[in-house]
């Protein structure tokens, strides 16, 4: 049954992933890649808005942000500029607000934006600031590739449609997939006084273990939104999610450390720092000031959970039983979620391939970087290394590994 609510939530978010793609594929399309190195310069208020606004409209998690914020950074970004520009990325792309929007509602959606922004404006101009002066300069061949990638831009709508669902939507359908088999095993096997105790009261101590529990692993944005919504549904208050949103999507301690490879350890303190004050800010206020009055009821009826009261009206609308009503799915409805359908099957195609094939060589974000390098290996290419060596050891253990040679 929990199974079953939650595909029939993902039926009604179907309209609102797909228009994520969409847009997220004519960004991708049509705004050249050379705007970042154009308008994200050095210092100052207006680099930094650019940054924030920007950040939100490129559709990419922390994988595709830290290697892509490097980049800019090897081409003479100022580092609190950058770093802007690596929170509001994963939070704020436009598949995330569509579907926090109709998972959340509108008013923790808003929230959660809001935060978002002011935060990742804070984070930028703050390291500015207190950061050391970015002594490198961009190349000749960084001037050239990003010439290279201006003249690129355009194409057909054919490729449009690609990149939106055989490319991004594919990778962020099986990630929105996990987060549902997460949320979905939340629902199951937590107990609803647990995260009421630990989670549900407006306290300070409630948003720091969300934090310390979201920072130190990957946790993409997509999937992060079903699982906050799940936490809600059982007890957790607003502020929990919008502190969880926050820190959890824009970095991790893999990201953290391909940071300090590239910009340095003192910038790398600095971002996880200044992230953990910004979500824990977020979450006070959101508690505090946003939701004052918020208060969290349900209870078990014949071995349903019967919400009373929560933050997420749009979901359960004037009913507050978890009820499955097909009936109530629209065709528009039943259309994206067919089509996000075939997108989930595509992408689980594509992760089961990330395995066997270096991901490197087909790896989205390729084209943001100067000379194909990035900064550090993503999880992706820690995952794909992993299974070889793997792989190594269960061939070795089997007797088919490759023997040394004896020498004659």
């Amino acid at each position: 049954m929990d199974f079953l609510i939650l595909f029939k939530m993902l039926l009604e978010a179907a309209p609102y992933i797909v228009a994520g793609f969409l847009m997220a594929g004519a960004i991708h399309q049509w705004v050249p890649q050379d705007m970042l190195m154009r308008h994200l310069g050095r210092g100052g208020s207006a680099p930094l808005c650019k940054a924030v606004g920007i950040g939100a409209l490129l559709p990419i998690c922390s994988c595709g942000t830290i290697p892509l914020g490097v980049g800019l950074y090897r081409c003479g970004a100022a580092a609190g500029t950058v770093l802007s520009f690596m929170t509001s990325s994963p939070v704020l792309s436009p598949v995330v607000v569509l579907i926090a929007i109709k998972m959340l509602g509108l008013k923790l959606a808003l929230t959660l934006l809001g935060s978002a922004l002011i935060g990742s404006y804070l984070i930028g101009g703050v390291g500015n600031k207190v950061l050391p002066e970015n002594k490198q300069q961009a190349t000749d061949d960084g001037k050239q590739y990003a010439r290279e990638q201006q003249t690129q831009k355009g194409g057909s709508i054919r490729q449009w449609l690609r990149w939106s669902f055989f490319d991004l939507g594919a990778h962020v359908s099986v990630e929105l997939v996990i987060g549902l088999g997460i949320a979905t095993l939340a629902l199951m096997l937590l107990p609803t006084e647990f995260v009421s105790t630990w989670l549900g009261q407006q306290q300070f101590s409630a948003l720091v273990i969300v934090i310390l529990m979201s920072i130190p692993v990957y946790t993409c944005s997509v999937p992060g939104v079903p699982i906050v919504h799940s936490l809600l549904l059982m007890g957790a208050t607003p502020g929990v999610a919008v502190a969880y949103m926050i820190a959890g999507p824009s970095t991790n301690l893999g990201e953290l450390n391909a940071i300090r490879k590239s910009m340095g350890l003192k910038t790398s303190v600095y971002y996880a720092s200044a992230l953990i004050i910004v979500a824990l800010s977020a979450g006070v206020i959101t508690d505090r000031w946003i939701f004052p009055a918020y208060e969290y009821k349900a209870a078990y009826v014949q071995g349903k959970l019967v919400v009373e009261q929560c933050c997420v009206p749009v979901i359960f609308e004037d009913s507050s039983r978890f009820a499955v009503d097909w009936a109530s799915v629209s065709p528009l409805q039943w259309i994206s979620g067919i089509i996000l359908l075939v997108v989930i099957v595509i992408g689980v195609v594509h992760e089961l391939r990330e395995f066997f094939v270096n991901p490197c060589q087909t790896c989205l974000w390729r084209e943001f970087q100067k000379k194909n390098r990035c900064a550090a290996k993503c999880h992706v290419r820690r995952k794909h290394d992993l299974f070889k060596r793997c792989k190594r050891v269960l061939l070795r253990l089997l007797g088919m590994g490759k023997k040394p040679r004896v020498s004659s």
